[in-house]
């Protein structure tokens, strides 16, 4: 559960993302259905808020993006908002499509990349 103090700066700063002019895709996907749904979860491990999340965004109304994982349950937790963000800003990359394996064909065709041992 998330504390008062918590709670008052998320609906503060909602309130002046709404009211701004921000282009943002977190302002895009942040309705108020969903950030009601959202502002009193938090990760299980490391206890990230929506504020964590989001506070970049809240403060910086310029932002392009506005959004931030401060661990990776929040991809999870908050996922009504991440993944519409991540599949408009990636241009439609979905929840359920996947990255496709490495080809870097055969590598011991490299031969030696670090001939001098400088790395």
């Amino acid at each position: 559960m998330v504390d008062a103090a918590v709670l008052a700066k998320l609906e503060e700063g909602y309130a002046k993302l709404a009211a701004s002019d921000s282009k943002s895709l977190l302002k895009k996907y942040l309705t108020k259905e969903i950030f009601d749904n959202l502002k009193n979860k938090v990760t299980p491990t490391f206890k990230s808020t929506l504020l964590d999340v989001i506070q970049s965004g809240l403060e910086n109304h310029d932002s392009g993006v506005g959004i931030y994982a401060p661990d990776a349950e929040s991809y999870t937790v908050f996922a009504d908002l991440f993944d519409p963000i991540i599949e408009d800003y990636h241009g439609g990359f979905k929840k359920s499509d996947k990255h496709p394996a490495s080809d870097f064909g055969d590598v011991s065709t490299f031969g030696n990349v670090d001939p001098t041992n400088e790395y």
